[in-house]
């Protein structure tokens, strides 16, 4: 009686023993789609799905071999030689750049001071008679600049600044440092003609004592006379640059430099029109020579002459 009224054990689950093996089965389930995606899978081998009955079967399967190996082949040729990317450049805004020079009336109107820019070499080219009595008429402060004084004897130097300073202010400037040191060597004499009146400091003492009011000073002169020079040996004496925006740089308090040179027409029928196209003449030293002589009148030829002549003693 008492093995029939026994209770038998309930096959019922828990639910938190139900819960724990559904949550291990999804995280194996998980586990497994895991590594199924991370294994590398082989491709199967498809014959593009033509059936066995299809006529012509085997020319189909040769023509799609032979595009699968093209394609294999162009592949490897792209790997070895890449194509090469071509970027545009991006489209840049056209700035307006700055003239390198300008009529001489146009820096005649604009500026108070005049700083007209003379060769040494042939002084009489580069002077112009209705410049100068435009600039005079105007009232103009005007200054005088012999450049290439270097390139000069120093009585010729020394005859035309007391000519053109007998007109207006006159100061001279050297060419070039190089040249200088080798003229230095053969003329010492032009040494102390430089020191008294020569070289950018007494050029700019005068500019800044000419008035106290603020004035713009101006650059003009002939074409290849050194303008360019003359401007950048002021700006330099100043410890200045050349402004990129402007046309104008401040030299001091009531100063500035108009950094853009007044031209003044005029063609060189002389000297300078041998000197200035002397690199065709490099490989023929001798036209040179013929070329110069065509500008002299023979009547200067022989006046020079004769004063050398004069000079030489026991002759």
């Amino acid at each position: 009686m008492t093995k029939g009224l026994a209770k038998k054990e309930s096959k019922r689950m828990t639910c938190h023993k139900k819960y724990k093996i559904r949550k291990k089965v999804r995280e194996h389930n998980k586990k497994l789609a895991k590594t199924l995606k991370n294994s590398v899978k082989t491709k199967r081998k498809i014959d593009g799905h033509i059936p066995n009955l299809a006529p012509f079967k085997e020319e189909l399967l040769l023509e799609a071999v032979n595009e699968s190996e093209a394609k294999n082949e162009a592949k490897k040729l792209r790997k070895k030689n890449p194509p090469m990317i071509v970027t545009k450049p991006k489209a840049q805004t056209p700035q307006a750049a700055a003239p390198k020079s300008v009529s001489a009336h146009v820096t005649m109107s604009q500026c108070d001071v005049i700083i007209w820019v003379i060769d040494i070499r042939s002084p009489v080219e580069c002077f112009c008679d209705k410049t100068f009595t435009e600039l005079s008429d105007a009232k103009k402060s005007m200054v005088f600049v012999l450049n290439k004084v270097d390139l000069v004897p120093k009585s010729v130097a020394n005859q035309w600044y007391s000519l053109y300073s007998s007109k207006a202010p006159t100061f001279v400037l050297k060419s070039t440092e190089i040249i200088l040191t080798e003229c230095e060597q053969i003329i010492s004499a032009l040494k102390a003609t430089l020191a008294r009146f020569g070289g950018a400091k007494p050029l700019l003492a005068h500019l800044k004592q000419i008035s106290s009011e603020e004035k713009k000073i101006g650059v003009i002169g002939g074409p290849q006379v050194g303008k360019s020079c003359v401007i950048s040996t002021i700006l330099k004496q100043c410890g200045r640059t050349k402004a990129k925006k402007s046309t104008q740089t401040k030299l001091g308090e009531n100063l500035k430099l108009v950094t853009v040179p007044g031209m003044i027409e005029m063609e060189y029928k002389g000297v300078l029109n041998v000197l200035n196209d002397i690199h065709n003449y490099m490989n023929y030293p001798t036209e040179v020579v013929t070329a110069l002589t065509r500008c002299i009148s023979k009547q200067d030829a022989m006046f020079t002459l004769l004063s050398l002549i004069t000079v030489i003693p026991g002759v």
